[in-house]
């Protein structure tokens, strides 16, 4: 390269100098005092062994990267400054990985980029003609997934040539790609290159070194730093071997023997490498330097003043509409290709809320209950057992104690009961001769009831049937002594109750918590893997160096969960009102929102896993974590009151709790939002929603 001042910035599409890059503070540099200029309408072939640093140096010019230490500049501008087209439409990027959406069509993933782009729908259709016929693709219906991996590479490459950038960078765009085709893709490169009207400049890194010698500048790379940077011809004739790939292992073989230097000539400014010709001294080759090429002590930035790459900016305007609009199409593509799974997901909240009306709540029915009647004579001990409810409780009879009683040890039946043998005599004595009854009477009277407690609903219910078997009997047996039959009732009445029934189900309690929770849940689910299956695969990368933000690709997912989400809030609320009856005495249209808001919060929760998690176990593994910890403490299957002090503290700061309460609220009080219990579980649910999805934006800003 010709020795020159660089004066003005429209000569040059990226101007680099000093760039150093590392991942870690305990990590070896993976860029070094690296420097770069790369000529406007050229082709740049920046070779080197993997891992050597160069798709490091390629995220940098496209701006997914910030260097720690340097300066570099970018078609006028630093890459991610306010107003850039790049990360954007100024450039074409082609990564190593396919980067292309599996489930959808050639045409339709060439719509999506194109509508990124802000390309016009015709313009569009122009381009896919043109790039089907170039790159020999196949039908522009073929399902992307289908393709082989060569056919996937070239739709890749039509990705990056689709909007005609003023910048193309390819990383590895020839691999796996046939002789015939890598000869007409150089070709059609050459071409825009040196095309007037465009002046695209290429920037291209291929393992095929003798390929690189029809680029106009090659930069053969190692360890992080240029070891030469210049034309191919230009490098051989100097070097006098007859293939690129013998230069640049000659100058690798140079560069190794430089590491054993002393430390002051390595550290130098421009450290010359002894030529192949004896002699001979080049400018060419640099290491740990500022500059490759030879440049003047007057040298200036191509622009007005010096730009820190630590102080570069990133676009913080508001969200674009077109690319909101190109992801939510996207999104509903994809779906439209896995209809099975999206059926799947709108009738699985509907399963599961006829599963919990149909099994909880019921009274149990058929226990098998051991009897051990001992008053052979009869009389009021078969008054009294006739009294009890058959439907629930299965009379075992016995003839001995021992019997019955090692029934229930066997776990044959759930209870036993026994009746002494003057039971009739001592509970006449006991309601006659009120005033001297002695304990032996009262304890000849008394039915005894030996449960097992191991499960305590069944047990609840057994009390609960016996205790109204015998208020029945005794009512029967007070009218037959001529006494008042309401002195059986307790001396405690219960009156109609201010909101309820009389007889309440715990189906009813359940029921408002059941339906956020599945909402809540189903909704996490829905989001949860929605940026690592496009993190691991590359697509949301190339996405965001094509011009969208993380916040548009999560208002994008959020938008298409939430068209999913109605569906089933719909069919959830059709079988829970309507089919089951679950009642609801507020105003419908306060429950949809109510649930819809839950929903919203769910899907921002599963959003943030989404963008903390790098794999889909420990995605999948943090949203069922959180799902029991939250459904125990939200007070949805007991109330928070039976909860230790402390912990209620915890659970009150849950995004379902008060959302809960407002909902029971709501469906069996008929509360508005003019009642405190309504409108804070609505203001919460909003809080949590809101401020999860602004916590989602910063974690993906900050990662990114």
């Amino acid at each position: 390269m010709a020795d020159q001042t660089i004066t003005r910035s429209g000569e040059y599409t990226v101007w680099a100098r000093g760039l150093s890059k590392r991942y870690g503070k305990k990590e070896d540099p993976v860029l070094q005092s690296l420097s770069m200029t790369v000529r406007r309408g050229t082709i740049y072939g920046l070779l080197g062994p993997s891992g050597c640093g160069k798709t490091t140096l390629l995220r940098c010019i496209v701006g997914r990267l910030l260097v720690d230490q340097g300066n570099l500049v970018v078609l006028g501008e630093q890459p991610g400054a306010p107003g850039h087209g790049i990360p954007g439409s100024l450039v074409g990027y082609m990564p190593q990985e396919m980067a292309l959406f599996n489930k959808m069509t050639i045409r339709e993933t060439l719509f999506y980029f194109g509508r990124i782009h802000g390309m016009t729908k015709q313009h569009i259709e122009d381009r896919i003609i043109f790039l089907l016929h170039f790159l020999t693709l196949p039908d522009q219906g073929r399902i992307v997934g289908t393709l082989s991996g060569g056919q996937k590479r070239h739709v890749s490459f039509a990705v990056a040539l689709l909007h005609e950038p003023e910048l193309l960078i390819l990383d590895e765009p020839t691999v796996g790609v046939d002789p015939l085709l890598r000869e007409r893709i150089w070709e059609h490169l050459v071409k825009i290159a040196g095309q007037d009207g465009l002046k695209t400049t290429i920037i291209i890194t291929t393992h095929y070194i003798e390929e690189a010698r029809q680029a106009n500048t090659v930069g053969l790379m190692r360890g992080g730093r240029l070891l030469a940077e210049e034309e191919p011809n230009v490098l051989i004739q100097q070097h006098h071997i007859n293939s690129l790939e013998a230069v640049f292992l000659k100058l690798c073989q140079n560069d190794t023997m430089d590491e054993f230097e002393d430390e002051d000539t390595r550290k130098g400014h421009t450290v010359q490498v002894r030529s192949v010709v004896a002699g001979e001294r080049t400018p060419l080759l640099a290491r740990n330097s500022d500059v490759v090429d030879t440049i003047d002590s007057t040298d200036t930035d191509p622009i007005d003043e010096q730009i820190s790459i630590k102080a570069a900016s990133c676009n913080c305007g508001l969200p674009s509409g077109k690319n909101i609009y190109a992801q939510f199409l996207k999104n509903l593509t994809l779906m439209k290709r896995n209809i099975g799974f999206l059926l799947f997901e709108f009738i699985l909240p509907s399963i599961q809320i006829i599963l919990f009306c149909i099994c909880i709540g019921g009274d149990p029915y058929n226990l098998k209950v051991a009897i051990f009647n001992n008053e052979t004579t009869g009389g009021f001990s078969n008054m009294f057992l006739q009294n009890l409810d058959n439907n629930t409780i299965d009379k075992v009879m016995f003839s001995d104690l021992n019997s019955a009683r090692h029934c229930v040890e066997k776990g044959e039946a759930w209870g036993l009961m026994t009746i002494g043998q003057n039971f009739t005599m001592d509970l006449i004595t006991r309601f006659s001769n009120a005033t001297d009854v002695s304990n032996q009477t009262l304890d000849g009277s008394t039915i005894k009831l030996y449960l097992d407690m191991t499960n305590q609903q069944i047990a609840v219910s057994l009390q609960e049937k016996v205790a109204q078997a015998f208020e029945t009997f005794t009512r029967s047996l007070l009218d037959i002594l001529g006494y008042n039959p309401n002195i059986a009732e307790l001396p405690v009445k219960l009156e109609q109750p201010i909101y309820g029934t009389l007889d309440p189900s715990f189906t009813n309690f359940m029921a408002p918590g059941i339906i956020l929770s599945i909402t809540f849940f189903m909704a996490t689910g829905l989001t949860t893997l929605a940026f690592v299956v496009e993190k691991k695969e590359g697509l949301l990368e190339r996405s965001i160096v094509s011009g969208m933000t993380p916040f548009e690709i999560m208002l994008a997912h959020v938008w298409t969960q939430l068209l999913v989400m109605m569906v089933q809030v719909g069919l959830l609320l059709m079988f829970a009102l309507l089919v089951f009856h679950v009642p609801y005495k507020g105003p419908l249209i306060w429950v949809i929102i109510l649930v819809l808001l839950q929903g919203f919060c769910g899907m921002t929760l599963g959003i943030i896993i989404s963008v903390l998690c790098e794999e889909e176990s420990s995605a999948i593994q943090l949203a069922l974590g959180s799902v029991y910890p939250m459904l125990l403490m939200s007070g949805i299957i007991w109330p928070i009151e039976a909860m230790p002090q402390w912990l209620r503290y915890i659970s009150i700061c849950l995004p379902m709790t008060y959302g809960a309460d407002a909902m029971r609220a709501i469906l069996s009080r008929g509360w508005t939002l003019t009642d405190l219990p309504v409108w804070r579980g609505y203001l919460v649910t909003l809080g949590w929603g809101f401020g999860l999805l602004a916590l989602g934006g910063f974690i993906l800003r900050l990662k990114q």
